[in-house]
């Protein structure tokens, strides 16, 4: 494959997804009470980040692609905090504040570069403007070249199918990141891409590189995708089209230290290279390479272009 940078600049994107607050509270070491042995942390610092659908606009932002996210947050100050998070030149928010609900949040608390226990706020988010949500996707879709839902079963996309479907009619791409046991809402998908664990769930425990194979092909035609990409982190990912061969991408790093937020920056690539004309298998190369930088930050991390373009010349 040529090598050259690439630039994002005319990408644009839209991203509908459930939106969470990321934070990470580091601390150098902790020590136990005498009386309980209940761990006592000291916390030196805290990190808070766009997480969930946010984080993938913020993968775009930054490897210099434009997008809009839509979605929902509380109106609370995790939610203040989420909008100033994403007061970037190249992210157009159009957020659906809903007060019953506090922005959903995940606290994770670390030790020497180890987590030792997450905290999550707010299971769901419940509301009745879920037709408002659909409006802003109609309004928004003839501006996209390429729509990503970014589901992590937080309620966002309750009837995401409704969704499929008014993108397929506007003959726009559409990249899923899935969650849960029901893949057949996401059938008609132009890219599926769960992680090795998530797919295992619905085809059952892979103990063969054929199973893993046979089992791609099947979901493949089974719900009716024109691809599914099968991220399988030190084992790099898959890819399966109709009526093409399965391509492999091997791990370019063995280095992991978190795999947290991985599978944004490679649906944020892949749908960034889409915008601007590459092809899948192009976009899915550039995305291995991405991922493969950002394993080895510790938390909700994304990449620069200049990173990306970086590891692209050294391939």
């Amino acid at each position: 494959m040529k090598k050259k940078n690439i630039d994002f600049t005319n990408s644009f994107v839209l991203v509908v997804g459930d939106l969470i607050l990321d934070c990470y509270w580091y601390s150098k070491n902790n020590s136990m009470l005498s009386e309980k042995s209940a761990p006592i942390i000291k916390i030196h610092s805290i990190n808070k980040q766009p997480g969930g659908a946010a984080n993938v606009a913020k993968n775009i932002a930054e490897i210099g692609g434009n997008s809009k996210i839509i979605g929902f947050i509380g109106i609370d100050n995790e939610g203040i905090i989420l909008k100033k998070l994403l007061n970037h030149i190249r992210i157009y928010c159009d957020l659906i504040s809903i007060k019953k609900n506090k922005t959903i949040t995940k606290i994770r608390i670390f030790s020497e570069n180890k987590q030792l226990i997450r905290v999550d706020f707010q299971e769901k988010y419940i509301t009745e403007k879920i037709d408002f949500l659909y409006e802003k996707i109609i309004h928004s879709l003839p501006y996209c070249k390429v729509l990503i839902l970014s589901d992590y079963a937080k309620g966002t996309l309750v009837h995401i199918s409704r969704i499929i479907h008014l993108a397929k009619k506007m003959s726009i791409p559409i990249l899923i990141d899935p969650k849960g046991m029901d893949f057949k809402k996401y059938s008609g998908a132009s890219l599926l891409t769960p992680n090795l664990s998530e797919f295992e769930k619905i085809v059952g425990k892979c103990y063969k590189e054929t199973e893993i194979l046979q089992k791609g092909i099947k979901l493949l035609s089974k719900l009716n995708l024109s691809a599914l990409l099968v991220t399988r982190s030190k084992n790099g990912m898959t890819l399966f089209q109709s009526e093409k061969k399965p391509i492999h991408f091997p791990a370019i790093s063995k280095i992991t230290r978190d795999v947290t937020g991985a599978g944004d920056t490679v649906i944020s690539i892949i749908a960034a290279s889409l915008s601007i004309g590459y092809s899948l298998e192009e976009a899915c190369f550039y995305a291995n390479v991405g991922a493969s930088i950002v394993i080895k930050k510790v938390g909700t991390e994304t990449i620069t272009i200049n990173e990306l373009n970086s590891a692209l010349n050294f391939q």
